[in-house]
């Protein structure tokens, strides 16, 4: 992932080229709406995503373009834009990373990969869906994606390879894609297990009121979002990336015995599961955890991994990766860019007088199209007015409001809309153009079919 990813070809470069012409001309050309500050803004949002899209250069190069654009162009506060190096999502990382160096290191990854295997050798599909099951129950337990991340990717990484699949095959891909972006997706169903859930509930719920509770929110989401989405995520993996039959592991009769220093990231690894499960009880955040996690690995007497051994340039890319996604939410915010698309929005849908499946329907399409450019961060600063607009025009509350900005989310068309979905390829090694070949046709029948689905569930049980 240092490199331009593999297949990537002049017509990517020619498409990124005239993205970064638009952004320009978006800047120098008269007549354009906006000031100058709204116009620079765009223009790096929309380099910034070329860029992300294409792979046309190293990702620490993309982010390193983005921040010197940011501050040249005044898109936003230099507070601002640094925020994002000292938040709750970069602990994660950083705990996350170190945790995972250490399963490698130790042979605890390995160790719980053969006992996947044995349970899930049978087939392909049989190993992918216990992938989207056990992750999915992860979910639960632990309410941050990157913190579930954490403890999956080391695993799923020595089940691979105990399977055979090499880095590159369309198995390798597919298991990577389900442990990451399919987990991803899938835990929009329950609360609260990823970051842009919580922060649409609570910035819709702050302006207007009136969330769901926990129960409610599962009975709402859980069967279309969480199940229906699941299998239908499996089912695109094994149509789109067929692989054969793992290969039985080699000396699978000579059982991995656990090292000293596996149990002793085992019990590490417990404590922090534990603690992000009961984070009601004494309100640390998930990053804290990670982090005093992750420490305990580095530092004696443990001392579980080196620091030299926990961090490359994925690594680093992936450590950059979060900042730079809030900082072009940032951007999308304080640029004013953000209200002149709420205007043109409102502006240009007739939502008046119009019925409350047409609201939600209408709220889903338009969170799936701007976060293609806004990221999900971005895209719910510009959604949570226009929820106001349109449940006020047609009579969608504002708790279906929020379901329904989620279930556009939940159709993600490119890996970077998502610091989690970005940073998990990362730590996968799977670049981002075999994740497009994936993640857009999916997208797509998360429009199609998962959100009239989602409508049909609400009608049935009298939400809708």
């Amino acid at each position: 992932m240092s490199r331009a990813a593999p297949g990537f070809t002049s017509r990517h470069l020619v498409i990124a080229l005239v993205a970064i012409a638009l952004g320009v001309a978006m800047v120098h050309l008269p007549g354009l709406p906006g000031s100058h500050g709204v116009r620079a803004g765009f223009a790096t949002v929309v380099i910034t995503v070329a860029l992300l899209a294409t792979g046309v250069v190293p990702g620490l190069v993309t982010a390193g373009v983005f921040f010197v654009l940011a501050l040249l162009a005044g898109a936003a506060p230099p507070l601002v834009l640094a925020s994002g190096f000292w938040s709750n999502a970069i602990m994660l990382i950083f705990g996350g990373l170190v945790m995972g160096a250490s399963a490698e290191r130790s042979g605890l990854g390995r160790f719980i990969a053969r006992g996947m295997m044995q349970r899930f050798l049978g087939s392909y599909p049989s190993l992918l869906t216990g992938i989207i099951v056990g992750t999915g129950a992860l979910s639960f337990l632990v309410p941050s994606t990157m913190g579930r991340l954490a403890i999956t990717i080391p695993v799923v990484l020595a089940t691979l390879k105990e399977a055979g699949y090499e880095q590159g095959s369309n198995g390798y891909t597919g298991a990577i894609l389900v442990t990451v972006a399919g987990n991803f997706m899938t835990s929009y169903a329950i609360l609260p297990a990823n970051l842009v859930q919580i922060i649409t509930l609570g910035a819709i719920e702050a302006s207007y009121g009136g969330q769901a509770t926990y129960a409610e929110y599962l009975l709402l989401c859980g069967p279309v979002l969480g199940i229906v989405k699941g299998i239908l995520f499996v089912a695109m993996v094994i149509w789109l990336l067929p692989a054969p039959r793992p290969a039985a592991p080699g000396g699978v009769a000579e059982p991995v015995v656990l090292s000293p220093a596996a149990r002793r990231l085992g019990v590490v690894l417990g404590l922090a599961v534990a603690f992000w499960a009961t984070d009601f009880l004494h309100g640390l955040k998930p990053g804290w955890i990670a982090l005093g996690a992750g420490l305990l690995c580095i530092l004696p007497p443990l001392a579980l991994v080196g620091l030299k051994e926990c961090f490359d340039t994925n690594r680093l890319t992936g450590i950059l990766t979060v900042p730079m996604l809030l900082g072009v939410a940032s951007v999308i915010t304080h640029s004013g860019a953000g209200t002149v698309i709420t205007e043109a929005v409102k502006g240009a849908i007739p939502i008046a007088g119009q019925t409350p499946v047409f609201g939600f329907a209408v709220l889903a399409i338009l969170s799936a199209a701007i976060s293609v450019v806004a990221t999900t961060v971005g895209c719910i600063a510009i959604m949570t007015p226009i929820v106001g607009e349109v449940a006020a025009a047609t009579g969608l509350s504002p708790k279906l409001g929020s379901v329904a900005v989620l279930t556009g989310l939940q159709a993600l068309f490119f890996h970077y809309e998502a610091a989690p979905v970005m940073v998990g390829l990362l730590m996968g090694r799977v670049g981002p153009l075999p994740a497009a070949r994936l993640l857009v046709p999916l997208a797509v029948s998360g429009l199609v079919l998962v959100l009239p689905l989602e409508i049909g569930w609400l009608k049935l049980i009298g939400y809708l």
